[in-house]
């Protein structure tokens, strides 16, 4: 960012533990760390306006398209990017 290194986080949601569980897909959007809260707060407003009665967060996800789900967490439509390559093996069950 600026020519500088920064911490950033690659967006995956849908996922879930337990009776139901489900690896989270990644939607394409990468931001630095200090733009996260902002960004899980437009995916969450998105989910309070938009969800059906009783309409859970995974459900939501599932329900809308991986550019639907960029554009809630960027507040404007964005282009889709692509994850980074591991640095080493991926770790066992998680798709890479």
């Amino acid at each position: 960012m600026d020519g500088r290194l920064v911490d950033a986080y690659y967006f995956c949601v849908g996922g879930a533990v337990g009776k139901h569980q489900a690896v989270a897909r990644p939607v394409g959007y990468r931001v630095p760390a200090s733009h996260v809260p902002e960004a899980v707060e437009r995916l969450l407003r998105a989910y309070l306006a938009g969800r059906r009665d009783g309409q859970t967060f995974r459900a939501f996800c599932a329900a809308h398209t991986d550019d639907e789900l960029r554009t809630f967490l960027a507040g404007t439509e964005v282009p889709a990017e692509a994850r980074d390559a591991p640095a080493g093996p991926v770790p066992h069950g998680v798709d890479g």
